[in-house]
């Protein structure tokens, strides 16, 4: 009996130990575990609502100072101590506002005294303000780790110096370059009324928007001229979608720097509100095909785009006309009569029958193979393709060497004709009468299996006698 009483004993006694043991060890895990969560909460530095920003203030170690408000859905520069009032980059504020809102350190480096801040580069940071829902918070950034992976920071509410990320910090970091906008252009599409390119002080081209019409024109020299509205719709895109790929520096002191003392074009661009932008372009250096600098003569500051998406200063005027010009659509004629060495034909479309007539006889468009030979034949020369441009000649209107005239369904009348300029198969354009600025290749209708051969075909498939 007295034994069993000794083994009982002994089992409440190890029973005790062993419940002590592990409430010592579940106390020290829960102590660990909070510890854990004390340095995770101590490490996040900010928990903000980023859409609630409002304003950010920018100090940079010499003092300089910017602050920006949220004005709408833009960021605009209230106040500098430089006293500059420039448009600003809207990436780069909505960025900081991304970044900041909810950063967290990774590691805690003590407290921020002047040692500590002096030893890790806080002596003189780069700060950042943010305010939200009338509260300021402030971050300080100090320098690099010798790793390149961590930035040293504190803010104003936690007295102890962290390390964040590099590219956390760095999305917060900013340059004053940085700062500016770098669209190339100011305006939106449709503020862009006008857009000129000089080269060697000479105007390539120069196009304006028609107030009326909403149409791009050219100069009055080139009033005959077409132009195709594509080109400077697709310039215009193109412009006000730009933005550098590096903001190189500001108030160059050396032009020949960038080649920007004989530059490849000088870009003007106007705007509806009365105000032009100037650009200096430059295709300097050892990388021109990949990038082209750029001058900004209002702002004075100098930046690198890619050269590809510039290629607008290569045009002449030739490419940005309409260079297959349509005549007359065919179901908008009721007559054509053609007249050239070869040949002199008139016909006559009946346009609700379907039926062309021909010296009495009848071409029915109904069947699908006249129609298609019929087709092929008025199409030839029912397009003129512009091969060059030529305003500056005065050439007579005589001797064509091929003439069409048009009588359209509305009773109108138009005609195109075609005068030798003495350079082999090249002739002078001439619309009603009119010397157009045009030059075409007569070959392209006159040429071998051209306008005579399909003529041929048609007359024959429609058992026509040629008149030729």
């Amino acid at each position: 009996m007295k034994k069993i009483i000794i083994a009982v004993a002994v089992l409440v006694l190890l029973a005790g130990i062993s419940i002590g043991s592990l409430a010592l060890v579940k106390s020290k895990s829960e102590k660990e575990n909070q510890q854990k969560i004390d340095t995770l909460s101590d490490n996040v530095l900010f928990d903000i609502d980023s859409e609630s920003v409002s304003r950010i203030n920018i100090t940079y170690p010499d003092n300089s100072t910017y602050t920006a408000e949220l004005n709408g859905d833009e960021w605009l520069m209230t106040s500098s101590s430089t006293g500059e009032n420039f448009a600003l980059n809207q990436s780069v504020f909505q960025q900081i506002c991304t970044y900041i809102a909810n950063l967290t350190a990774d590691k805690n480096y003590g407290e921020a005294d002047e040692a500590n801040k002096a030893k890790y580069g806080l002596a003189e940071p780069y700060t950042v303000t943010v305010s939200a829902n009338g509260t300021d918070y402030t971050l300080y950034i100090g320098d690099k780790s010798p790793t390149g992976d961590y930035y040293y920071t504190y803010t104003d509410t936690k007295n102890n110096i962290y390390a964040v990320a590099a590219t956390d910090a760095e999305a917060i970091i900013t340059t004053h370059l940085s700062l500016k906008d770098n669209k190339l252009v100011p305006y939106g599409d449709n503020e862009i009324t006008g857009l000129t390119v000089k080269k060697n002080g000479d105007i390539v081209y120069e196009l304006n928007l028609n107030p009326d019409s909403k149409l791009w024109e050219l100069p009055d020299e080139y009033a005959m001229l077409t132009v195709n509205q594509t080109r400077p719709s697709n310039i215009v895109t193109t412009i006000t979608r730009l933005t550098a790929v590096e903001m190189l520096e500001e108030s160059p002191d050396d032009f020949t720097k960038y080649g920007f003392d004989e530059p490849t074009a000088e870009f003007i661009v106007k705007s509806s509100d009365g105000t032009e932008k100037t650009f200096f372009l430059s295709n300097y250096g050892e990388d021109t095909s990949t990038y082209t600098y750029v001058y900004l003569d209002d702002l004075k500051q100098a930046e690198t785009y890619y050269t590809a998406d510039l290629s607008f200063i290569n045009y002449t005027v030739f490419d940005l006309i309409m260079q297959t010009v349509e005549n007359a659509n065919m179901y908008a004629v009721s007559d054509v009569e053609i007249t050239c060495d070869e040949l002199s034909d008139k016909f006559t479309i009946n346009q609700d029958t379907g039926i062309v007539e021909c010296r009495g006889s009848e071409i029915d468009l109904n069947n699908a193979e006249l129609k298609s030979f019929f087709e092929n034949f008025y199409n030839i020369f029912s397009y003129t393709v512009i091969t060059d441009i030529d305003v500056e000649s005065e050439p007579e209107f005589k001797d064509p060497v091929f003439s069409v005239k048009y009588t359209k369904t509305d009773g109108s009348v138009s005609s195109v004709d075609l005068v030798p300029n003495g350079e082999g198969s090249n002739c002078f354009v001439f619309s009603d009468g009119e010397y157009t600025g045009t030059i075409t290749d007569s070959s392209l209708i006159l040429g071998t299996n051209s306008l005579l051969t399909a003529y041929d075909n048609l007359c024959r498939q429609a058992g026509i006698q040629a008149n030729n």
